[in-house]
């Protein structure tokens, strides 16, 4: 993990993570309808309370009502969060990076923040790497293979 960037306007506080964690995205809902689709994985490349930002080959509009999914593994353990695409930019050329409010309960939006703030701290005083389903290899590879797979 190369540093830790806070963002000025944000409700809660940003973690930089470098590499990027890996997640399973599923799209659960659809203008309130429950959808049964398969997954593809993206990779995350900030986290917070309140939102991440993720890279993905796949194209999606910004709306509150397309309800995402994601599945991964932080600090040893399995989380999953919801929200929705609040802004969406080409990135390279030909895939997309995300950024995602999350849409889910008190009580998980706290376990991330403690997760997320468990992660600073142990950069700060060690700078030792977060533990999690990590990806070190190029990004822009890593989207082709997820794009020639689906």
């Amino acid at each position: 993990m190369n540093g830790i960037t806070v963002g000025h306007k944000r409700e809660f506080f940003r973690l930089n993570l470098d590499p990027p964690l890996c997640a399973d995205m599923t799209i659960v809902l659809v203008k309130g309808k429950t959808l049964e689709t398969g997954s593809t994985r993206v990779l995350i490349e900030d986290l917070g309370a309140g939102g991440l930002r993720f890279l993905s080959h796949l194209k999606m509009p910004a709306s509150d009502q397309l309800v995402l999914q994601f599945d991964t593994e932080l600090c040893g353990k399995k989380i999953s969060m919801y929200g929705h695409v609040v802004r969406s930019i080409p990135w390279e050329n030909e895939f997309y990076e995300y950024a995602v409010r999350f849409t889910m309960d008190e009580s998980q939006h706290l376990e991330i923040n403690r997760l997320v703030n468990q992660i600073a701290i142990r950069f700060r005083n060690r700078r030792v790497a977060y533990e999690g389903r990590t990806y070190s290899g190029d990004r822009r590879e890593f989207l082709l293979e997820q794009r020639k797979n689906t």
